[in-house]
Parts: structure tokens; C-alpha cells; sequence
């Protein structure tokens, strides 16, 4: 959807709310949340403007204010660095005072906002507070993953900087191999992971189960029109931030190969130049998406 049509949609009629999505987790595709959010406040500034960032937050620079984003919705699994089991929320004043002001009740008590924003309160007044009891394993694990991504180097800018050199470096590797990417080429493939096809007469027994055995884990496709067409490569947080382990390289030194032997076994061209890279093999995480 263009911006012009999104205007045009917001002038129809009028919204309570707009919810996108910062990076889909099924394809690699990258939203321009900057313009989202500012053209939906430009146009009808009552709107509340949601971004669901569990596949960018950490990875993808967010400056919530200045985009004049309401609400970032996120999870602790991905760029984050935690293991799952925590939602993250960062509300601005208007959405508090939108939930605080609304007039049906929420149906759900547990996550009723409620009950938490009591706790955000006087924990932000250094005063205890109890409502329920979370995972203390997981909010300590999350404390060091916070504390390392804001105080620690790299810099924040820094990340995000790491992120994108190193997903275009692998995007650059898997194109001299001859695969394609679902998100097309430019400022629409996310920095955090990307979504590749399988090379043409292959298909997912012919790669997953080859780079599993380099020691290479990556995800199967989920959008339904072209899942299995396609798999995911996570490249976000340590796997690029902390370049001395080598996880670009090693991931993508297995996908050439897994390539190579893949369309061997199938009696397929291998297709590339003299087998060679321009640079060293490099890629992202290993993590699935």
C-alpha cells in the first residue's frame, strides 16, 4: 500500500487505531515506519498508531516520538537476545489516555492494562508493587540482554549499523550463488533476517536437512502462498554483533556448499563463477526467524 493510498483511506474514514507491521517474519519485508506513523498523525492525528516490532526491535532502528508511533508491540526472542516467554510494550501518553478513557472494559484480565499500569508506575517511583508473579528467570536474562544492547558497546547506532552491513553482505553472497531473496532488492529487505527461495529444482529436503548436518539451522517459509518455496536466515543480535564468532561466514560458506552438492546430486548446474565469492562467505544467525 502507497502512502497515497493509505491517505486517501485515512481521509474516508475515520480510525480508531492502525496497526502495521515493522518487519513481516514471514517474507524479510521491511515496512518505512517513519512514514507510516507520520503520515497517519499528519492526517488524523486521533489515530492511535500501533507497530508490531517482534521482528525488529533491537534489529531495526525505532524512534518511537519522533515517528510519532503509539504503541511498539514486541516479544523478547528475536533482536532482543532473551529466550520467548515475555511480551514488551512501550505506550505513549495519548495511548494511555486513550485506555484509561475508553468506555468498554477490557475482556481480558490478565493483560488488562488495568492491572499493569499500576506496576509501570511505582516501579518507575522506585516503589515495590505486586500483581502477579512473572518469570524471574526470564526478566533477568532480559535485564542482561538490555543491559548489554544500551549500555555496552557496540553503541545503539553502532547495531544498527552491524545489522545492515552484515545482512547485506549476505544478501550480496547468496545473489553471486544464484538464489533469490522473497523481499525485493533495496529498502524493503529487513536487516535482521531474510527470507531466500530455493534454488531452482530444489526444494527444502534437498538444502535444510544438508546444512543441519554443517551444523546450520534455518527456517522453513510460513507465508502461505510460497512456503515451501523458501527459507528464513535470522541474523540478529550477537550473530552479527559480535563478529569473532564467525556465524556470517560459517553460514554462508555452508550454503555454498549446500548449493553445489545439493544441484550435484540432481544433475544441476552449479552456476557459479569459477565457484568463487567476491569476498569471504559471509551470513547471518543461525537462528530460526
Amino acid at each position: 500500500v502507497g502512502q497515497a493510498a493509505l491517505e486517501a483511506a485515512l481521509e474516508k474514514k475515520k480510525y480508531k487505531l492502525v496497526t502495521f507491521t515493522h518487519v513481516d517474519t514471514s517474507t524479510g519485508v521491511l515496512s518505512d515506519a517513519k512514514t507510516i506513523g507520520e503520515t497517519i498523525k499528519r492526517v488524523s492525528p486521533e489515530t492511535l498508531v500501533i507497530l508490531d516490532g517482534v521482528c525488529s526491535v533491537a534489529s531495526e532502528e525505532i524512534r518511537q516520538e519522533e515517528w510519532r508511533i503509539d504503541v511498539v508491540l514486541s516479544a523478547t526472542q528475536k533482536g532482543l537476545g532473551t529466550p520467548p516467554g515475555l511480551s514488551v510494550v512501550s505506550a505513549s501518553q495519548q495511548a494511555i489516555q486513550t485506555f484509561e478513557n475508553r468506555k468498554t472494559p477490557v475482556t481480558s484480565y490478565y493483560a488488562s492494562w488495568k492491572r499493569w499500569l499500576p506496576i509501570m508506575r511505582a516501579y518507575e517511583a522506585g516503589q515495590p508493587m505486586y500483581f502477579a508473579t512473572p518469570p524471574v528467570n526470564l526478566i533477568y536474562a532480559f535485564h542482561a540482554s538490555l543491559t548489554a544492547i544500551t549500555k555496552r558497546a557496540p553503541s545503539l547506532a553502532e547495531r544498527f549499523a552491524l545489522h545492515k552491513e552484515q545482512s547485506a553482505r549476505l544478501r550480496k553472497a547468496t545473489k553471486e550463488i544464484g538464489l533469490k531473496t522473497v523481499a525485493k532488492e533495496g529498502a524493503f529487505q529487513a536487516n535482521g533476517m531474510t527470507a531466500i527461495y530455493y534454488p531452482e529444482g530444489l526444494a527444502a529436503s534437498d538444502i535444510l536437512p544438508r546444512l543441519a548436518g554443517k551444523g546450520i539451522v534455518v527456517a522453513g517459509g510460513l507465508h502461505k502462498d510460497c512456503k515451501d518455496k523458501y527459507f528464513r536466515v535470522g541474523h540478529m543480535g550477537i550473530s552479527v554483533v559480535d563478529k569473532s564468532r564467525g556465524d556470517i561466514d560459517r553460514v554462508i560458506s555452508a550454503l555454498k556448499e549446500t548449493t553445489a552438492e545439493a544441484k550435484k546430486a540432481k544433475g544441476l548446474s552449479n552456476g557459479l563463477p569459477n565457484g568463487q565469492f567476491s569476498e569471504p562467505a559471509l551470513i547471518t544467525e543461525t537462528s530460526t526467524a
